[in-house]
C-alpha cells in the first residue's frame, strides 16, 4: 500500500491598513507618500532578497527582517510586518525547523505584498 502523500499550497492574502497609508499622505502629503511608499517597497524588496543570501549569518538575518518588518508596518502591510515579527521570535527560541518555516512563509507573503502594493497603484492610475 502506498503511503498517502498531500501536497501543500500555502495561500496566504497580503493584507493592507490603508489607514497607515491615509495616515502618511495627511501628514505629509500625496506626492511625498508616493515617494516614501516607493522607498519602502524597494527597501523590503532588498530585505527579501537579503533573506535568501544571509544563511548562516545570523546578524544579517536579523537585521534584514527588522528592516522588512519596520517597513511593512510604515506602509500599512499588515501581514507582511506580522509574519516579520514572527520570524524575528523564531529566531529568539532558536528552533531552526520553525525559523526556516517562517522564513519561507515570510518570502511567500512578502512577494505577494509587493505585487499587491503594485496592482493597487496599477488601479490607481
Amino acid at each position: 500500500m502506498k503511503p498517502f502523500v498531500r501536497e501543500l499550497r500555502p495561500e496566504e492574502p497580503a493584507r493592507f491598513n490603508p489607514d497607515k497609508l491615509e495616515d502618511l499622505c495627511l501628514r505629509i502629503g500625496e506626492h511625498r507618500a508616493e515617494a516614501e511608499v516607493a522607498k519602502a517597497l524597494e527597501r523590503i524588496s532588498l530585505a527579501l532578497r537579503e533573506l535568501a543570501d544571509s544563511c548562516g549569518a545570523p546578524d544579517r538575518l536579523r537585521a534584514a527582517t527588522t528592516t522588512l518588518m519596520q517597513d511593512a508596518e510604515f506602509i500599512g502591510m499588515a501581514t507582511l510586518a506580522r509574519v516579520a515579527r514572527n520570524a524575528l521570535d523564531a529566531m529568539d527560541t532558536g528552533n531552526a525547523v520553525t525559523l526556516a518555516a517562517t522564513l519561507a512563509r515570510l518570502e511567500r507573503v512578502g512577494d505577494r505584498s509587493i505585487h499587491a502594493v503594485w496592482d493597487l497603484e496599477d488601479l490607481s492610475g
